[in-house]
């Protein structure tokens, strides 16, 4: 065997001389060369929540950063709450328009990689109230314990964890599980402060929602001690376009109000955290939610401590699910790379369960093969990437390490905020967290029309022939059928009026539905209101664009086409004829091209359509823009642009002759495109 020489003090001091390490300064030096000319800070990145992004860092940039002294499973966790490397549980979200067909839809994928039971609720019921059956909605309408029994049929409930929102109240369902099982591990929990921000209105008010989260916290501890009863859930603000570091300061400041709420009914420190399950959602900012997942475990482990928690209430369980803003209907395919780019940001942090998005999730019900694709993410980010067998991965990184604490300082700033505000629903009450969602996604919309973020197949790269996955399969028949019986047994159903955990128990067992348990669980409360946030995605503005320009498309006989008419030499006019083109398509455009030289070519490279885009250097246009706009006003109805900045004179000069706009990279692409469909019949 051959073994390599071990390095000496001489050797290292000998490569030490050949090959010196530069200086900072020399680097930036060079840099500034190769920029030519173009100011250094071009390069420096600056992020939604203001933290700057230098292109390059370096250990200096870690001397007072205290994250490196720390290890995993050590307080505060930021490398995670485990000594040894853990896999993450795939935790697909389940649902199904039937409890018969969720069932069948479980089996299917628990023999197929999903090692949890996430089962996802119809929204009516979340809320506590009668469930609603829909072909085409989303999440399981369960009115009974009979429901309950046909959903978990036939499945080894010993051998997987659950994770349920609840919503508002949880102890309903909490008991109805506890009579198909004598083990429940995992999450089935309440989150009523997100689920009244998602829906508007709830029938529970905050005070009878904490009372019910105490008993099923304390009843949990005593029946079934490996289960979770509380979530905070962040997705609502995620969607509806807040930044990373505003999203983990929610997140801390509605966990602080369900601690001291959970306190103030005499539950202990240690037990409320305990009962806790984060679940965050991951956005398309790789390292900036690789951070925030590394941060929200710092200060989490942070304020139970000064809460006087023990270390195992100290620990933040984490879920991530990958961002529906981030997700496209145009070109769905794409959302592969996204949410795979978003899991393994999750992975590399050190959640604890992950949630891939379906590739066709903004489109329909997700199919059995996006679910597939979306369950294999997962199992290759373990089995073949090795994910998994790292501690920390991410750990020592100059950049992360200096990331996560910046992260970790601005979120601490934004949650004083709150605290200062009177806490999380005080905030939300006052509108102070929906103006920072708003805010945030005024800044995100204006990248995204400007196109300075990128959406690919979107916004940019548009891809003329899309091809779009299988629709999900269909289940009038089964749909119908469950309707008729639901009815018929809600019909047959008195009222009893006890209330206690066995009684819930006696309840269901006598035929009484879930529904009906929660009203009499509500009885006596007036119900909250917040304003809602409303569920964005980056994609909308752009896929209505296209969405305007097919209706008129069919009003055309299938084109709508926009004329680019190069200027000159093709060498000279390529770049601005490649920027245009891809302009007008992300818009749903069809583009033409065709060069001229001189202006008695250009009346017929325009032919019949309506808009058209001169393409040329700047040397071209003082040469030949003013002629041949002029020819081609000949026909008023030609709407005339010209691609490129120019100075203000001579666009003063092209306006006076017929120019209607200037298109170039700071112009907001959206506002342009749609003044365009609407002016020439797309309303």
């Amino acid at each position: 065997m051959v073994t390599a020489p071990i390095m000496n003090n001489k050797l290292e001091n000998t490569l030490s001389h050949d090959f010196p390490i530069p200086t900072y300064q020399q680097w930036r030096e060079t840099t500034e060369k190769a920029l030519k000319g173009k100011p250094f800070e071009t390069l420096l990145t600056k992020l939604l929540d203001d933290i700057v992004i230098e292109p390059m860092y370096q250990q200096k940039d870690l001397e007072n950063c205290s994250t490196l002294r720390m290890e995993p499973g050590v307080y505060p966790f930021i490398r995670g709450n485990e000594v040894l490397p853990k896999a993450w549980n795939i935790s697909q979200e389940l649902e199904a328009p039937t409890p018969k067909l969720l069932n069948e839809l479980i089996k299917h994928d628990l023999k197929r990689g999903q090692n949890v039971l996430h089962i996802v609720l119809e929204k009516n019921m979340k809320n506590g109230n009668i469930p609603s059956v829909k072909e085409n909605g989303y999440g399981v309408p369960i009115y009974d314990l009979n429901d309950v029994k046909t959903t978990i049929k036939d499945i080894d409930l010993t051998s997987y964890p659950w994770h349920i929102d609840a919503g508002m109240v949880n102890i309903p369902l909490l008991a109805a599980l506890s009579e198909v099982t004598d083990r429940l591990e995992g999450t089935i929990a309440a989150d009523p402060i997100h689920q009244l921000i998602q829906e508007g209105k709830g029938c529970y008010s905050f005070k009878a929602s904490f009372d019910y989260m105490k008993i099923a916290v304390e009843w949990a501890k005593e029946k079934h001690n490996g289960l979770r009863t509380v979530l905070v859930q962040t997705h609502a603000y995620h969607n509806g376009g807040i930044s990373p570091c505003q999203e983990l300061a929610i997140a801390l400041a509605t966990g602080v109000t369900y601690v001291n709420e959970l306190m103030d009914r005499g539950v202990s420190a240690t037990d409320a955290g305990k009962s806790i399950t984060f679940s965050f959602s991951i956005g398309n900012e790789f390292f900036t939610e690789l951070a925030k997942i590394r941060a929200a475990r710092l200060l989490w482990a942070a304020i139970m401590r000064e809460f006087g928690a023990s270390e195992q209430g100290q620990k933040m369980s984490v879920h991530a699910r990958t961002s529906s803003l981030t997700k496209t209907k145009q070109d769905p395919y794409v959302n592969l790379l996204r949410g795979t780019s978003e899991a393994f940001a999750a992975a590399v942090a050190g959640v604890d369960s992950i949630h891939v998005s379906p590739l066709d999730e903004a489109l329909h019900r997700p199919s059995a093969f996006s679910r597939r694709i979306a369950r294999n993410t997962s199992l290759i980010l373990q089995e073949e990437a090795y994910i998994h067998v790292t501690k920390d991965p991410a750990g020592g990184s100059w950049y992360v390490e200096a990331l996560t604490e910046k992260v970790a300082q601005t979120a601490w700033a934004i949650f004083q905020e709150i605290e200062k505000a009177g806490g999380m629903i005080p905030a939300l009450r006052k509108g102070l967290i929906q103006d920072w969602v708003e805010n945030s996604w005024e800044q995100r919309k204006v990248e995204i029309e400007q196109r300075k973020k990128t959406i690919v197949g979107v916004n940019r790269y548009v891809s003329e022939n899309i091809a779009m996955p299988p629709n999900a399969d269909t289940y009038r028949a089964e749909v119908k059928e469950y309707a008729s019986k639901v009815i018929e047994d809600v019909n047959d159903i008195g009222r009893l009026k006890r209330i206690s955990m066995e009684h819930i128990r006696a309840l269901l067992m006598n035929k009484t539905p879930i529904h009906v348990i929660h009203n009499l669980l509500q009885e006596g409360c007036n119900g909250e209101q917040l304003s809602p946030i409303e569920t964005k995605r980056l994609a909308e503005a752009f896929e209505h664009l296209k969405k305007q320009a097919k209706v008129l498309k069919e009003k055309r006989d299938g084109q709508l086409i926009v004329q680019l008419i190069g200027v000159g030499v093709f060498a000279n006019h390529k770049t601005r004829v490649d920027f245009s083109s891809e302009f007008f398509r992300s818009g749903g455009f069809d583009v033409r091209y065709s060069s001229v030289t001189n202006e008695s070519e250009i009346v017929e490279a325009a032919g019949d359509s309506q808009i058209i885009v001169l393409c040329g250097d700047d040397q071209s246009y003082h040469e030949h823009a003013i002629r041949l706009v002029s020819a081609l006003k000949n026909d008023p109805t030609k709407i005339i642009l010209l691609a490129g900045r120019q100075n203000e004179v001579f666009e003063k000069q092209l306006l006076s002759v017929g120019v209607d706009q200037f298109i170039h990279m700071k112009t907001n692409a959206y506002r342009v495109l749609k003044e365009l469909l609407t002016k020439i019949g797309g309303e």
